[in-house]
C-alpha cells in the first residue's frame, strides 16, 4: 500500500471513537477478519496468504485481548512454490515453527505464563515499555523459526527469534501505539482525547510477547489460549 493511501486508510479504520479497552480488541479482531485493510504495525495491504492459514485462531485470541502484530503457522516440508507458505527457488521444501507476537495486559501475561508450564515446547519472551523482562529462554538463545532445503544449497535459515533482536524491536513496537495510532486523533476534540488517552494507557501498561511452538510437527500453539 502506498504511503498516502495507507495514511488515509489508517485514519478511516483506526481513528474511531474508543469507549473501553474492548473497543481496542475489536480493531485487531476486525483486521484479522479481513474487515480492515490497514494496521499501524504493518505496511502491507491486509492479511498475507500464510496468515490466513491460522486466521480463525487469530480472531479468537484477539477477541480475548491478545493483540497480534505478527504470526506464522507451522509448516513441515511444504513445497517451496506453495502459494500460501512457499518461498525461495522452486524445487525446495520449507519449514516453519508456529509463532505469534502480540500485546496483552500484565494480568493476562501472568495467566499465560502459568499455562505455559503445561506446554513444554513453548518458548516465550515478554517485555513492557519500561524494559521489564520475563522469559523461559536464556539471553543467549537463538531460535530458528523458518528454514528451507533447496537443491545444491546449504540449509537456508532466514528467520530467527532471539532476545537481543526482540529487545531492539520492542522500542519501535511500543512507539507505534502513539506514533502510529494515538496521533491519528486530533487533540482539540474531547471524545478524541479520551480515545487517544486509552490507546496511550495500553501502550504504557501492556507487555509485548513473542511465543514460539518448537514442535513444528505435532504442536498446537493456540492450545495454551483455550481457557481464556
Amino acid at each position: 500500500m502506498r504511503p498516502r493511501a495507507r495514511d488515509k486508510k489508517l485514519h478511516e479504520e483506526w481513528a474511531v471513537p474508543l469507549k473501553n479497552v474492548e473497543d481496542i480488541y475489536e480493531r485487531f479482531t476486525k483486521y484479522c477478519l479481513g474487515k480492515l485493510k490497514s494496521n499501524p504495525w504493518s505496511e502491507l495491504d491486509g492479511l498475507q496468504p500464510e496468515t490466513k492459514v491460522i486466521n480463525e485462531q487469530l480472531v479468537n485470541i484477539n477477541s480475548k485481548g491478545f493483540l497480534t502484530i505478527n504470526s506464522q503457522p507451522a509448516v513441515n516440508g511444504a513445497k517451496s512454490d506453495s502459494p500460501s507458505v512457499g518461498w525461495g527457488r522452486a524445487g525446495g521444501y520449507v519449514y516453519q515453527k508456529a509463532y505469534v507476537e502480540f500485546f496483552c495486559s500484565k494480568e493476562k501475561l501472568n495467566a499465560l505464563i502459568g499455562k505455559c508450564k503445561d506446554f513444554p515446547y513453548l518458548t516465550y519472551m515478554a517485555v513492557n515499555k519500561e524494559g521489564i523482562w520475563r522469559s523461559n529462554a536464556r539471553q543467549t538463545d537463538v531460535n530458528a523459526v523458518t528454514w528451507g532445503v533447496f537443491p545444491a544449497k546449504e540449509i537456508i535459515q532466514p528467520t530467527v527469534v532471539d532476545p537481543s533482536s526482540f529487545m531492539v524491536w520492542k522500542d519501535e513496537a511500543f512507539e507505534i501505539w502513539s506514533r502510529g495510532w494515538a496521533q491519528l486523533y486530533p487533540n482539540e476534540d474531547d471524545p478524541s482525547r479520551f480515545s487517544r488517552k486509552l490507546v496511550e494507557e495500553v501502550q504504557c501498561s501492556y507487555f509485548l510477547i513473542s511465543l514460539v511452538d518448537n514442535d513444528y510437527v505435532n504442536g498446537d500453539l493456540f492450545a495454551v489460549f483455550k481457557d481464556f
